[in-house]
């Protein structure tokens, strides 16, 4: 019976051991993808920001380029990073111009970079997101690459219909 009991114990303890080590390692490997997809995303904005800085509206946007992952609140997986820039004098009425200038810009971008979006579902890089709040603009960029952006995506659609 002693013999079954140790068994029994060692088997259980193998089994926690054996998934602790598997979720230790898909932690890491998504990680490396979401930092991968994020650098993508953030050479784009600088590069797209440096050409605008020659334009009028552009002129308004300024600041250290820094993105923050919104998967906190959608889940695993999904390539979306906010932006908060310094845009002192911006008003609500530029965003829907704002958006456009980007999201062309990240169309010809993704387009030059050759950056395939998942299941050729659209434009591989798009802005999801822009709004204003205490003399900063903060926008949201999606980078299409797996499955979980392209649901992010459609959830995004279903909750704001009249900005996709």
């Amino acid at each position: 019976m002693e013999k079954w009991l140790i068994i029994l114990v060692g088997l259980i303890l193998a089994v926690i051991i054996y998934e602790v080590l598997r979720r230790q390692v898909l932690k890491r490997a998504a990680l490396k993808i979401r930092l991968r997809g994020q650098r993508t995303v953030d050479q784009a904005m600088s590069q797209i920001l440096k050409q605008l800085s020659s334009t009028a509206v552009a002129q308004q946007v300024g600041g250290d380029l820094h993105s923050v992952p919104v998967a906190d609140v959608w889940g695993r997986g999904v390539m979306a990073f906010e932006y908060v820039l310094e845009a002192p004098g911006m008003i609500t009425t530029d965003l829907p111009e704002i958006r456009r200038i980007l999201n062309n810009h990240l169309q010809a971008y993704a387009r030059d970079e050759q950056l395939p979006a998942y299941q050729a579902a659209g434009p591989a890089l798009r802005v999801t997101d822009a709004w204003l709040r205490s003399g900063q603009l903060h926008i949201d960029v999606a980078y299409l690459m797996n499955e979980a952006t392209l649901e992010y995506l459609e959830d995004l659609r279903r909750l704001n219909p009249k900005k996709s």
